[in-house]
């Protein structure tokens, strides 16, 4: 691999996600992909119109191609199957969040890519956005004193196509694990460590398995209090993807969706605008001004490519490696688990 030999990657799953790879994928010169291992007629017809060699299962592909990483974009209950089948090819491994079903398949995976000294980076893409960096960067210089609180909402309504697959159907495909997962990873990263969660839920909307709605509080280890409520069917302006424009399918409407209180300031994210005191300003008595805060535009998706070339070329090591994913699915197991049970979980 180098600048006359590109990294080659494969495919496994061209979904909605794997699609959205693929993108990334063939913005990055120095990355190719040289195939994708899915066996619906879809995916066959998608990769036959766009002259991508397609195969039923990864050995086939490396038989044929050279491969030297894969991305993970199948449903969650078939991450831990194709995740192995990766590592014991000797590939290192980009697995779309949650990195499995549960905790056990987490664990495997770890150890067979431990065992084959392979490199597993698990899907946070948020974790690229200058957005997310830039917040950090304001929490940790206390610009808005030291945050006490936080209050998040995920409001979308899902078409009825996306239900369409039963596997979405699912508890291992509802909100708290297909959406909110990128919230608290995001929030870790800022805030630190979740030490305890309480939640309450409901799937009286579409009466599936999964949750329709969760409202769920999180106590940190540095002491910060707050609270987040996501639903797949109800709508509103306020997601991360519509205030940011990273879901390509989605509309773009510039609003807040997470807001940040700390004892000299807040702050509305992930358009960043801090409230402030104007001069002199103290208390509840003083006036608050509004600043906003530019940050650079990025395609996260095309910098995680980079990032996972990098990783394979052994250059860095993954931003969010196994044991990261492992916690991230922790903790979002453990909200399902308080509302399943009516208690608080430590995590």
């Amino acid at each position: 691999m180098g600048a006359d030999r590109p990294t080659n990657l494969a495919i496994m799953g061209i979904g909605t996600i794997g699609k959205r790879h693929l993108m990334a994928i063939q913005a990055i010169d120095t990355v190719n992909v040289c195939g994708v291992v899915d066996i619906s007629e879809e995916a066959k017809s998608y990769c036959k119109n766009r002259d991508i060699p397609i195969f039923h299962n990864l050995s086939e592909l490396k038989k044929a191609q050279i491969v030297n990483g894969v991305v993970i974009s199948t449903p969650t209950v078939m991450h831990k199957k194709n995740a192995l089948s990766a590592l014991n090819l000797g590939l290192d491994v980009l697995i779309e969040k949650p990195i499995s079903a549960n905790i056990s398949q987490a664990e495997d995976i770890t150890e067979l890519a431990n065992k084959k000294k392979c490199m597993v980076l698990v899907g946070h893409q948020r974790r690229f956005n200058p957005v997310v960096i830039k917040t950090k960067e304001i929490i940790s210089e206390n610009k808005i004193g030291t945050v006490v609180g936080l209050s998040g909402i995920w409001a979308l309504h899902k078409d009825k196509e996306y239900f369409t697959p039963d596997w979405r159907k699912k508890n291992t495909a509802g909100p708290v694990i297909t959406n909110l997962i990128h919230d608290i990873d995001y929030l870790r990263l800022i805030f630190g460590e979740i030490l305890e969660v309480s939640s309450f839920a409901s799937n009286k909307v579409n009466n599936f398995e999964k949750e329709d709605i969760l409202c769920v509080n999180f106590k940190f280890k540095s002491g910060i209090l707050g609270n987040f409520l996501i639903t797949d069917s109800g709508t509103s302006p306020w997601a991360w993807e519509t205030g940011t424009k990273e879901n390509i399918h989605l509309p773009h409407l510039n609003e807040n969706n997470l807001r940040i209180i700390g004892t000299k300031g807040s702050l509305e994210f992930p358009n960043l605008i801090m409230w402030q005191y104007k001069t002199g300003g103290k208390n509840w008595k003083n006036e608050l001004k509004k600043v906003y805060i530019e940050c650079e535009t990025v395609d996260p998706y095309i910098s995680q490519i980079k990032h996972f070339d990098d990783v394979i070329c052994r250059k860095v090591k993954p931003i969010t490696d196994a044991s990261e994913g492992k916690q991230n699915l922790k903790i979002a197991l453990s909200i399902l688990e308080s509302a399943r049970k009516n208690c608080i979980v430590k995590i």
